[in-house]
């Protein structure tokens, strides 16, 4: 067992009051206005495919779940905030402005939990509708948390979270779990948060990790992190604290447009026509066997959907010309409806090698990411040569395509001249990734919903 959750063990055994507080009252919860609305749902999963070359096919898996804003769920939403000293005043000040505009965006079918700690934590009140005599009394207690004294300890916080969803006399169908702090080492125990939380069904974690201008410089990592529980988003520039309401409402309303839990796509094909794509091609994938694999998501909600690309070899078929059969299962969140359907694949004639040359382009767009991401986290002033050429190999790729799709891709390819430049002229100075900026900026367009409130 972990140090940290030896530690959280301890707290939890020695900590009588917390104990007997939550063990002895009725809990405290207060139910939700409730809304009957159902999704229709059938056979999500869309597939194109074209020939990479003679001998793979290339699968684009496409989740297709339709935007449809008046579909609305209701959620439970705990908020774990660090008020210790390592929040300054600016950044306590922004982040009371971003919960009070959250709690006026959530509807009486939502509810808030508000939980603050430094040496020791306080539930500023509990899992609470946001109807409109409570969304005062929100208001006012958000505005009273203030910067404590003492050390950043988040275990007796997650004790009495844990408490809280446990006691729940009423459970939204989806629970979610953030943790606001500056305390950049609590990423080294989100493996530990699993064990925490693991009886949640229909849940969410995330923290996020906010960083004053210059308050901390993140240092490159060569080799990937293990995976770990929840997702992080890190905020490092005072500026785009100002983001921090939008993007509170924004993380809200993808979880109350979800649709579907436990989604599995597997795609099984013939011992002859082994999978060949690797994970870092696009999309995470799990490995059964060289001739199956399987993605997974856990919640997946209305609008937000994502693209898989997988490649097959392109030997001999099955019977009748099957390449391969991909398997579907789902449970539909409203009606509980578990759902399982299958899509054959069947060899098509090819034309120009391409059947549908917008897999290619997407697999292209998704390559740029991770082969100029590749060149920067290793880049080295001494080897500026390795860098160069994982650029170069990238832009020779794309030169072979057919001008079709190479002018598709007219973004990219301008990105890696306009690096391959810059490191010719200055091979000591290692680059931004110009992608970052070009996909935060469409991020920003998905919150701009949310900048009024």
């Amino acid at each position: 067992m972990s140090s940290f959750n030896k530690n959280y063990l301890n707290l939890a055994s020695n900590n009588k009051d917390t104990q007997e507080k939550y063990q002895q009252y009725i809990p405290d919860d207060e139910i939700p206005k409730q809304y009957k609305q159902k999704y229709e749902l059938n056979n999500p999963i869309d597939i194109k495919y074209g020939y990479q070359d003679n001998n793979s096919l290339l699968f684009q898996i496409h989740k297709n779940f339709p935007q449809q804003p008046d579909f609305k769920i209701g959620v439970d939403l705990i908020y774990v905030i660090d008020i210790s000293q390592t929040l300054n005043d600016q950044t306590l000040e922004i982040m009371k402005s971003a919960l009070k505009c959250l709690a006026n965006y959530l509807s009486d079918r939502d509810r808030l939990c508000i939980i603050t700690y430094s040496n020791k934590a306080d539930k500023l009140f509990p899992l609470i509708p946001l109807n409109e005599e409570n969304r005062q009394k929100i208001i006012e207690k958000i505005e009273q948390i203030s910067i404590k004294k003492g050390n950043s300890n988040i275990f007796n916080a997650l004790q009495i979270t844990s408490l809280c969803l446990k006691l729940r006399q009423f459970q939204n169908q989806i629970t979610n779990v953030n943790i606001i702090s500056q305390d950049y080492d609590l990423r080294k125990n989100s493996l530990d948060f699993k064990q925490i939380f693991q009886n949640e069904k229909a849940f969410k974690f995330k923290a996020f990790l906010l960083f004053s201008k210059n308050y901390m410089q993140f240092p490159q990592q060569k080799k990937r992190e293990s995976l770990k529980f929840g997702r992080y988003h890190i905020i490092k520039k005072v500026d785009q604290l100002s983001q921090l309401s939008q993007i509170f409402c924004f993380e809200a309303s993808k979880l109350q447009q979800t649709v579907i839990m436990d989604l599995l796509i597997s795609v099984k094909t013939h011992k002859n026509n082994p999978i060949q794509i690797s994970e870092c091609e696009g999309g995470k994938f799990v490995y059964v066997n060289p001739y199956e694999i399987q993605i997974t998501k856990k919640l997946i909600s209305i609008g937000y959907n994502k693209t898989h690309l997988v490649c097959i070899g392109n030997g001999p078929k099955f019977e009748a010309g099957q390449i391969c059969n991909i398997e579907v299962s789902f449970q539909q969140l409203c009606s509980n409806q578990q759902q399982k359907y299958f899509i054959p694949i069947y060899e098509q004639t090819q034309q120009k090698n391409i059947i549908d040359e917008s897999v290619l382009v997407q697999k292209y767009k998704l390559k740029s990411r991770s082969q100029m991401n590749e060149a920067i986290l290793y880049y080295d002033p001494y080897r500026i040569q390795d860098c160069i050429e994982i650029l170069s190999v990238f832009q020779s790729e794309v030169g072979k395509l057919p001008d079709s799709i190479k002018q598709q891709l007219n973004v990219e390819t301008q990105q890696f001249d306009l690096a391959l430049s810059k490191y010719f002229q200055n091979p000591s100075q290692q680059i931004e990734n110009p992608f970052t900026q070009i996909d935060d900026l469409r991020k920003r367009q998905k919150l701009q919903a949310f900048k009024i409130l």
